[in-house]
């Protein structure tokens, strides 16, 4: 993995400019599950040559290719988490907790299945894909992703660095090397998450994509944060809760 990521980064960066990032807003819906209440949140994704941004209420994640470093915000705590790429899970948890998280991520399996099913999603050309995950314990999650390639963005760049993003969860680690089968953006997204006899679902849509330029320093961590060590284990709530939640399973 980080072999590719050097290359797919220095590719983004060596690519000619355009017109500031390409900006993505998508409107997220979770139903209610497991003791949490229904969620209906609004996703910002900003993606430009060798770094990206995703806001989520007071989350905020920002990769930075150029430095080999993704930085995780709470914006009400002013914190931040300092992660090194490639992510290597070891280097967060507890060494006696390794082999346990080693063997749960060897018994997690994705499988991403494109297809040549095809619709229009508002303006965008849309290619269905199907992933589905088992999980230790039991647990499955099906996703429905609709993927085009019209929005105009680099994306092998933005692909190794979502890649980079879901290795950062360790149910999700999984599915960063299958889910680069995925050849574009996710317009729209339905999942269904099953454990312990309950079944849960969520959507993505896409609402728009734009091209802006980025505010000063919005690639960058704020004066004023302060530095909290990343917790892998917040990452295993589940979909839509904690932490965790959206850096996990998600649409691409």
């Amino acid at each position: 993995m980080k072999t590719l990521l050097s290359l797919a980064f220095a590719t983004a960066l060596s690519s000619p400019a355009w017109c500031g990032d390409t900006v993505i807003t998508k409107a997220k819906h979770s139903d209610a599950a497991m003791g949490q209440p229904a969620k209906d949140t609004t996703e910002v994704l900003w993606i430009g040559p060798g770094h990206m941004r995703v806001e989520e209420g007071t989350s905020v994640t920002i990769v930075r290719g150029d430095l080999s470093k993704m930085y995780m915000l709470d914006t009400a705590a002013k914190t931040v988490s300092t992660i090194d790429l490639p992510f290597d899970m070891k280097k967060y948890m507890p060494a006696e907790m390794a082999p346990q998280m080693e063997q749960m991520a060897a018994m997690t399996k994705v499988t991403v299945t494109p297809s040549t099913e095809t619709q229009m999603i508002k303006d965008w050309n849309a290619t269905k894909y199907t992933m589905t995950m088992t999980m230790p314990m039991g647990g499955s999650m099906t996703q429905v992703m609709w993927v085009t390639k019209d929005i105009g963005t680099d994306r092998a760049g933005w692909s190794e660095m979502f890649a980079a993003q879901l290795a950062s969860s360790p149910f999700a680690s999984s599915m960063a090397e299958e889910m680069r089968k995925v050849d574009g953006i996710s317009v729209q997204v339905e999942r269904t998450l099953s454990m312990m006899g309950n079944e849960s679902k969520a959507t993505e849509n896409v609402l728009t994509v734009e091209d802006k330029e980025a505010p000063a320093g919005h690639y960058e961590v704020p004066e004023g944060y302060t530095e909290k060590p990343f917790d892998p284990m917040s990452g295993m709530m589940g979909p839509g809760k904690g932490r965790g939640a959206g850096r996990g399973p998600r649409g691409g």
